[in-house]
Parts: structure tokens; sequence; C-alpha cells
């Protein structure tokens, strides 16, 4: 497929705004983008979750997942046991609280946001969703593929053969 610059180009710079929004709406919740991530894995994962697992799911170090474990223990939005099969680590378990908080969260987004989308009919916005959706797969397929080609050593420059 032949790809159209202009629209693509179009379509980034309406993301790109579309981000911002998204970004003043959850700037001013108590939880932050790692915290949401880290209790919707806890819960989906049910007990099971590991915080190296966690690090690489959410895309930050295992430093920064073990502050926002911690601080999100303190709260009592989660809680830790040690893990059965490796006891170096621990299995990381969504609270009652941490569900509670969760929730909050989203609901928030959804008042927040709805006012964006009152005119739009409900499967003009579960199309605009799946599409959206669709895309982020792609791009993150495209950037894994890239990720994961190495450089042939002959291309290094700095290295001598």
């Amino acid at each position: 497929m032949e790809v159209n610059s202009s629209v693509l180009l179009q379509l980034m710079a309406a993301l790109r705004e579309c981000a911002k929004y998204v970004h003043r709406g959850v700037a001013d919740q108590p939880l932050d983008e790692v915290d949401v991530g880290l209790l919707a894995l806890a819960g989906a994962e049910k007990g099971r979750l590991k915080p190296s697992h966690a690090a690489a799911m959410l895309e930050v170090s295992f430093p920064s997942i073990t502050r926002h474990v911690r601080a999100l223990q303190d709260k009592s939005l989660i809680t830790i046991a040690p893990d059965t099969d490796d006891g170096r680590s621990y299995a990381i378990t969504l609270s009652s609280a941490g569900e509670q908080a969760l929730r909050a969260y989203r609901d928030n987004l959804v008042a927040r946001f709805t006012p964006a989308v009152t005119d739009w009919s409900a499967t003009e916005l579960a199309t605009l969703a799946t599409q959206v959706t669709r895309l982020a797969e792609s791009m993150s397929s495209a950037q894994s593929s890239a990720d994961t080609r190495r450089t042939p050593t002959s291309a290094i420059w700095w290295r001598e053969n």
C-alpha cells in the first residue's frame, strides 16, 4: 500500500493534539501513569505479578517499579507476598482499596472526556476506538521490529574489525 504522507502527517498532528488533552486530563489525578499501569496489571495477574514483569510491560526501569510498588503499598493499594518460586522476588496483588482507586481513576477519565464525544454515535466511537487501537498495535509492532534488528558489525564505524 502506498502511504499518503500528507494524510499520515495530518493523523499524527491530530493524535498529538489529542495526547495533549489526555495528558492534561490525567495530570491532576492522584495516580500517575505507572501507578495506574501497575494497578491494572496487578488486577489482571491476580497475585502473580512480578516486579520484573511489570517493569517490562510498562517499559520502565526496575528501580522505578520498586519505588512505585513501595508507594502503592504505603497507600494500601497493593500488597506484596514472597514469591514461592523465587525467594529473591515477590508477587504483587491488587487490594480492594487499589481496585477502588483504579475504578475512580477510570471513572474520572470517562467523566472528563465524555463531553468531547457526546455528539458521536456509539458506532462512530467504537469504530474510532478499534482503529486507534489497531494503529497503536501496529506502531508497537513496527517499533519492536526496529528495536530487534541488529546492526551488522561492519556497519558500526567505531568498531575495528
